[in-house]
């Protein structure tokens, strides 16, 4: 089987203080398979969201190429690119990003705004999203009416009604207390066991000794961890 998504030979690097190029994350190669679940690892400011931005594809590579199921997503041009994320890729952000003035069903449904659903099925899929996290009551209710940890179920469930082949979450449970951020992270495995590939950033060894797979990166150089947690 293909592999889902990969990165060759992948370079970022940003504008120094001095002008010259910093480069944050160093060569770096790596494939993610259908239905794999990974968790990335490793200190602040080692490179983590760089890393995940690039797998998602809301940002390039310096030098290098992203393949997403074997298309060249380097080539591509921001809309082309912006389709895909559309179509395929979930996110879910630490920070919820939800729109304040509309309703948990209204936040979903702009998950869904960019696909070719008319309007009557991106409503039936946000609703049906939003009961699959447990908030088939609080569809009508606005963020300020709901608790930080059903906020991030509703950016969940932003993330889960397009159905997407890969979930990226950065930090999704950092702004939670430790139960509520466990369920949160029972949601996101349940959603990889309907098929998605899931990706995790996380500082907590606990969520992060679930996944099957752990990528430590550290000063810009992504390892393996093998099961111990030890670099592979």
């Amino acid at each position: 089987m293909n592999a889902l998504l990969t990165l060759d030979h992948v370079t970022k690097s940003f504008p120094g203080k001095d002008g010259n190029p910093l480069e944050i994350l160093h060569d770096t190669s790596l494939a993610i398979n259908h239905g794999e679940r990974i968790a990335i690892v490793g200190p602040s400011g080692s490179g983590k969201s760089t890393l995940l931005s690039l797998l998602g594809a809301l940002d390039m590579p310096t030098s290098g190429m992203l393949a997403y199921d074997d298309q060249n997503v380097t080539d591509m041009g921001e809309k082309r690119r912006s389709i895909l994320r559309a179509q395929h890729i979930g996110f879910v952000f630490q920070q919820f990003h939800l729109i304040a003035t509309v309703s948990a069903l209204e936040n979903v449904m702009t998950g869904l705004q960019y696909t070719t659903l008319p309007r009557n099925a991106r409503r039936e899929q946000a609703i049906q999203a939003l009961e699959q996290v447990g908030l088939g009551e609080r569809i009508l209710h606005k963020p300020s009416q709901l608790s930080g940890g059903e906020q991030q179920r509703v950016a969940i469930a932003r993330a889960l009604a397009k159905k997407p082949d890969i979930i990226f979450a950065d930090e999704p449970t950092g702004a939670l207390d430790t139960d509520t951020g466990h369920a949160i992270i029972e949601l996101l495995m349940g959603a990889a066991d309907q098929g998605a590939s899931l990706v995790i950033v996380t500082h907590d060894p606990n969520i992060a000794a679930r996944f099957p797979r752990r990528l430590h990166i550290q000063d810009g150089v992504v390892t393996e961890l093998d099961e111990g947690g030890s670099h592979a």
